[in-house]
């Protein structure tokens, strides 16, 4: 499975629209529609049904399920991105209450700077 079907998957549903979602993403409609088949594909089931008259698509018992897992999967993946660049970047955040910050720091930066 691809995550980014999950990920057009997860828009499709948000937005309600083949097209805007192919926007969203900078890719073409049939992407969009080829990712939905290949996710209904490996599932085996039909996630959304749509109204091609009204211009709707309604969520299916088995597309809601997805969306669920989906929405945990993506977010895990971003906070895995999140987490591996902090590491890379070798850098520390340091978070400080406002006193702390603005009255004693800025002493001590200096002192660990004088020491470097």
């Amino acid at each position: 499975m691809n995550t980014r079907d999950l990920a057009y998957f997860y828009q499709l549903i948000r937005q309600k629209s083949f097209s805007k979602v192919a926007d969203y993403f900078h890719v073409t409609q049939p992407t969009i529609t080829m990712a939905l088949k290949r996710l209904e594909a490996d599932y085996g089931t039909k996630l959304i049904q749509r109204d091609r008259v009204h211009n709707q698509l309604t969520v299916t018992a088995t597309g809601q399920q997805l969306l669920t897992h989906a929405e945990a999967i993506l977010n895990e993946l971003t906070v895995a991105r999140q987490e591996i660049t902090r590491l890379t970047q070798q850098q520390t955040v340091l978070a400080l209450p406002p006193i702390i910050e603005t009255h004693y720091f800025p002493q001590i930066a200096a002192q660990l700077q004088a020491h470097q």
